[in-house]
C-alpha cells in the first residue's frame, strides 16, 4: 500500500544510542550535557508533522489512572467516533483490547485518536465518548495496520504521520511495509543490554534476510557528538 491517496506518508523518528536502544532513562545525561527527551522532542517538531502513533505500551504512559468502567451501558454500534470539527493535532494509540483509560481528550494539547478492534466494549466506548476521545476501528479481533492508516488518512485528513513507537509496534508497522521514511538521531552511547528494546523488533520468526534496504536522504552532526540521519525506505519485508 502506498502512501499518498489511500494512506498518510509515514516517517519513523527515533532516538537511539549507537547499537539501536531506545530506552533513554538507561542513558543518563549525555555528553555534553545533552537530554535525549529534548533532543526528541526538538528534532520530531523540526518534521511540523500535526500527528503522531505509537503502540499501545507507549501510549500507556499518557492515558493515567486505570478508572473503573460504567457498569450499567447501552449497546454502542461499533462504528467510528470522531470528533468534530477536526483538532489541529492528535495523538494516535493502538489499543487492541480498550485498555488505555484516558480522563481527557488530549496529550499536551494534541487530540486523543484510538485505534480498537471491535471486541471492546460497550463500557468501554462509553467512557472513552464520556471523555471526548475519538476512536476508529479497525478490525475485528487483531487490528488491521493498513486499515488503520487508510482510516487515518480519510477520517482524520492526514497527509504525514509520525511514528515513535516501541520497538513492536515499530516492527509490525514496518513488516506491514506502512514506514516510508526512518529518521534516527543517534547519541553518543553504547547501551549494550541483552533484550533492551530496540528501534524495530518484528514479530514472529526471525528472517534469514534484512528486514529492509535504505537510501541515506541526509546526514546532519549536532552538538555533543550527536548525529541525525533521516532514510526513505526501499525494501521492505514481505506481509506476515
Amino acid at each position: 500500500m502506498k502512501a499518498g491517496a489511500t494512506r498518510p506518508y509515514v516517517i519513523c523518528h527515533m532516538c537511539t544510542t549507537i547499537d539501536g536502544k531506545i530506552l533513554s532513562a538507561r542513558w543518563g545525561r549525555l555528553p555534553g550535557g545533552g537530554d535525549a527527551a529534548r533532543l526528541f522532542e526538538r528534532t520530531a517538531a523540526s518534521f511540523s508533522v500535526p500527528a503522531w502513533l505509537v503502540g499501545t505500551t507507549t501510549m500507556k504512559e499518557f492515558a493515567g489512572r486505570n478508572v473503573r468502567l460504567p457498569t450499567s451501558v447501552r449497546r454502542i454500534a461499533r462504528t467510528d467516533h470522531v470528533a468534530k470539527p477536526l483538532p489541529k493535532s492528535f495523538a494516535i494509540g493502538a489499543d487492541a483490547r480498550g485498555v488505555l483509560r484516558f480522563q481527557h481528550a488530549d496529550v499536551g494539547g494534541d487530540h486523543v485518536v484510538l485505534l480498537l478492534t471491535e471486541q471492546v466494549s460497550d463500557a468501554y466506548l462509553a467512557h472513552l465518548q464520556s471523555a471526548g476521545v475519538s476512536y476508529l476501528f479497525c478490525g475485528g479481533r487483531a487490528l488491521s495496520l493498513p486499515t488503520a492508516l487508510r482510516k487515518i488518512g480519510a477520517q482524520l485528513k492526514l497527509r504525514r504521520l509520525m511514528l515513535e513507537g516501541g520497538g513492536r509496534f515499530n516492527g509490525a508497522m514496518l513488516q506491514a511495509r506502512l514506514v516510508d521514511e526512518i529518521s534516527q538521531v543517534i547519541v553518543p552511547v553504547v547501551d549494550g543490554g541483552v533484550g533492551v528494546t530496540s528501534v524495530f523488533e518484528l514479530p514472529g520468526t526471525t528472517s534469514t534476510r534484512a528486514a529492509a534496504t535504505l537510501r541515506l536522504l541526509s546526514h546532519r552532526a549536532l552538538p555533543g557528538g550527536v548525529e541525525w540521519l533521516r532514510y526513505r525506505v526501499l525494501q521492505q519485508p514481505s506481509r506476515a
